[in-house]
């Protein structure tokens, strides 16, 4: 049962990145009412087969494939995992968020698009594939055979389990001020890069939201290379932090030549999929690596669940 809740927790990951970097391809086609109603499709199981009816119905098929996966990870983790708090509350809470973000799904299609309700829907999105990631590095360090040791738990990391926090709070607060600055039409307003029209600031509200997100990007990028640093230089303590800390550093670097490509593209809808897509993983990165540290590296799978002292975060 271990080696199927990991399988139910991985696959629920990779399923709900799928379905974020699937509603960014909506959103760049302008394919959100391609099926004007919800939860049926012009009425029909079966949509007409249109391009943009076809990528929105995909959007929903994929919602449906994460719903049942999220569904089979809780109650495998229910019945045989159920006294074990790391395993429980991740899977449910990711529950609850994809429930609830199907539900802005259908509010999007019912309001016809409203911003604030995109921008809602995408940060429970963002909520839940970081809630079934930590599932599923509890997942990975299931083991049935190995007590859990509490010194074990306990890295010289204080550092770094705070600046990490703040990395995460900024990235999701940038995935989201993304969201916003395109439903505001402020997207594609400066076609220079890393200025705008050759200025810090440009007269105009719409130029000034866009370099304010470039600014928070800036601030947001350093605050993620330290995170990096520090993570990379404690690797000693912990093997993984070695990897996941490179595996940050590389997404973070494709992410900000992406910024730039789709500025000197013009802002194709082909890269903008992309600069969404890879801001997710950039999230999904720190998420991974967070986990490392504030999840035991041990966990328990008897009967007792761990003491307060097991499950302390560094």
């Amino acid at each position: 049962m271990i080696l199927l809740f990991r399988i139910l927790a991985i696959l629920s990951s990779i399923a709900a990145f799928f379905q974020i970097t699937l509603g960014g391809i909506v959103r760049v086609t302008d394919s959100g009412l391609g099926c004007p109603d919800w939860p049926l499709c012009y009425g029909q199981l079966i949509p007409p087969f249109e391009l943009a009816t076809l990528i929105e119905y995909s959007h929903r098929l994929s919602a449906s494939v994460l719903g049942f996966l999220v569904i089979a990870t809780v109650l495998v983790g229910l019945i045989y995992f159920r006294d074990q708090s790391w395993v429980i509350w991740p899977s449910i809470s990711g529950l609850v968020l994809v429930v609830a973000a199907a539900g802005l799904g259908g509010a999007t299609v019912l309001t016809e698009l409203k911003w604030w309700v995109r921008l809602i829907h995408l940060a429970l999105a963002e909520g839940a594939v970081a809630c079934m990631l930590i599932a599923s590095v509890v997942a990975v360090r299931l083991n049935p055979h190995i007590r859990s040791d509490p010194m074990r738990t306990a890295l010289p990391l204080r550092s770094f389990s705070k600046i990490v926090i703040v990395a995460l709070v900024g990235t999701f607060a940038l995935i989201l001020s993304g969201s916003y600055i395109v439903g505001y039409g402020a997207g594609s307003s400066c076609a220079s890069w890393p200025l705008c029209m050759g200025s810090l600031f440009t007269e105009g509200s719409a130029y000034t939201i866009h370099m304010i997100h470039r600014y928070i990007a800036a601030i947001i990028g350093i605050t993620i290379l330290a995170t990096v640093y520090l993570a990379w230089h404690n690797r000693g303590y912990m093997k993984s932090l070695g990897w996941a800390s490179a595996a940050v550093l590389i997404l973070l670097f494709i992410q900000i030549l992406t910024g730039y490509e789709l500025v000197r593209s013009g802002f194709g809808p082909d890269i903008k999929a992309i600069h969404l897509s890879l801001a997710t993983s950039v999230w999904i990165s720190l998420i991974i690596l967070a986990s490392l540290v504030y999840v035991p590296l041990q966990v328990k799978t008897g009967h007792r669940s761990q003491s307060k002292k097991d499950r302390r975060p560094i």
